[in-house]
């Protein structure tokens, strides 16, 4: 069966949170759970009935969009997937007509959002969980 991509699925925070916690990121289950559903956008991708992947966007819906929590599966990884995923946020972002759509990534991800189409600029971060927040 081909890998299948759904705007906007009906997810579970579990379901985000063991994706993240398989690539080593943190749990982040109840904050989740909050959020889910909340946001502007998302894409998913699933192998069958398996989310292999996920993205988040936070939007105004006017000027500005937020590209986030893009995950892949370690599994699924350098198959194209998180190209995709990409791929189909920007073009609802630009259908609906968002003026600027904006990510942040390491700088070892640049080649990855280069191919995306983004055009790398400066910026950048003040992380207050790093801090104790």
């Amino acid at each position: 069966m081909p890998l299948r991509y759904v705007e906007n699925p009906e997810l579970e925070a579990e379901e985000i949170d063991s994706l993240r916690v398989l690539v080593g990121w943190d749990t982040r289950k109840e904050k989740l759970g909050k959020i889910v559903g909340c946001t502007y956008m998302t894409v998913a991708c699933y192998d069958e009935d398996n989310l292999v992947g996920f993205v988040d966007v936070l939007s105004d819906g006017l000027e500005d969009a937020l590209i986030r929590g893009l995950v892949v599966h370690p599994e699924y990884q350098r198959k194209g997937i998180g190209l995709e995923l990409i791929k189909k946020a920007v073009g609802r972002l630009k259908a609906d007509r968002i003026k600027t759509i904006n990510v942040l990534f390491e700088p070892e991800l640049i080649p990855f959002y280069e191919k995306a189409g983004f055009r790398i600029i400066s910026g950048g971060l003040i992380d207050n969980e790093s801090e104790g927040f």
